[in-house]
C-alpha cells in the first residue's frame, strides 16, 4: 500500500481519523456486491464496448491529480465570488483544512478494510464464493489501477468535500466551479450543479475501471458529514462590537 502513514496522522479539525469512518464494504456475496462487480467489470474495461464515448470522456477528465485540479478551482472562486483577502483566507482554510481531514479519515479506512479493487476481483472472481461473478483473468482497467487499496474512494472524498465545503460556507447552491485537469490538458468543465458535479465524479470512477459504486458512494459521504461538521464547528464568522 502506497503511503499508508497518510491514514496516522493527526487530524486537523477532527477528533479522530475514525469519528466519520464509513461502514465496513459489503459482503463478496451480497446483492451490491454483485450489481456494482457486474457494473465496474462492464464499464470499466480497457476494450469495453458498453461503455459510451461520453462517459469514456468524463472518466478520463476526473483521472488526474484531484489536489491541483480542485485547488485551481478554489483559486478561481476568490474571482468568481469577488473575495477579498480576509474571505478568501477562510475560504481556503475551511476548504483545505476539511480536505486533509477527509484524505486522512478516507486512507485509515482503506488501510483498516484493504479491500481489494476491480482487476483483483474480477481476475480472481472465482475465489470469492459468489456463484454470481464470474472470473476474467484477461480483464484490465481503463485507467492503470492505484497502489493502494480500494475502499472507500479518495478522488470522491476530495469532490464531496470541496463541493459541499462551498455549498456551505456561502451558503448556496450555486457552485459557479470551473474544473481544469491535469489528465486532459486544455480541457475545462464548468459547474454550477454540486449533486451533478458528485454524480459525474462517483460515476467516472467507475467507468475507469478502478473503484466498484459503493466505495465513491461512501466516500462522498464522508465528504458531506465531515464538511459540514468541521464548518459548524469552525471558520464561522466573528462579529465585533467596534
Amino acid at each position: 500500500m502506497s503511503a499508508p502513514w497518510m491514514g496516522f496522522v493527526r487530524p486537523l479539525l477532527v477528533r479522530s481519523a475514525t469519528q466519520f469512518a464509513p461502514p465496513p464494504p459489503p459482503a463478496l456475496t451480497s446483492a451490491r456486491y454483485t450489481r456494482d462487480f457486474n457494473e465496474v467489470k462492464a464499464l470499466g474495461s480497457l476494450t469495453s464496448t458498453e461503455r459510451t464515448e461520453a462517459q469514456t470522456s468524463t472518466a478520463q477528465f476526473f483521472s488526474g491529480n484531484a489536489l491541483v485540479q480542485y485547488n485551481t478551482a478554489l483559486r478561481d472562486q476568490v474571482t468568481v465570488r469577488d473575495l477579498g483577502i480576509v474571505d478568501a483566507a477562510r475560504m481556503f482554510a475551511a476548504i483545505d483544512m476539511s480536505l486533509a481531514d477527509a484524505e486522512i479519515s478516507v486512507w485509515y479506512a482503506k488501510y483498516v478494510d484493504g479491500f481489494w479493487r476491480p482487476i483483483t476481483a474480477i481476475n480472481l472472481a472465482g475465489t470469492d464464493g459468489n456463484p454470481a461473478t464470474v472470473a476474467d483473468p484477461t480483464w484490465v482497467p481503463l485507467l492503470t489501477t492505484p497502489p493502494y487499496p480500494e475502499y472507500p474512494s479518495g478522488y470522491n472524498v476530495v469532490n464531496s468535500t470541496v463541493s459541499h465545503g462551498l455549498e456551505d460556507l456561502f451558503r448556496t447552491r450555486h457552485l459557479q466551479l470551473t474544473l481544469i485537469s491535469t489528465a486532459v490538458p486544455g480541457v475545462q468543465r464548468h459547474y454550477d450543479s454540486g449533486r451533478a458535479l458528485r454524480r459525474d465524479v462517483v460515476d467516472a470512477r467507475v467507468w475507469l475501471g478502478i473503484h466498484f459504486r459503493f466505495a465513491d458512494t461512501a466516500a462522498r459521504e464522508i465528504g458531506r458529514r465531515l464538511t459540514a461538521w468541521a464548518l459548524d464547528h469552525y471558520f464561522q464568522p466573528v462579529h465585533s462590537d467596534s
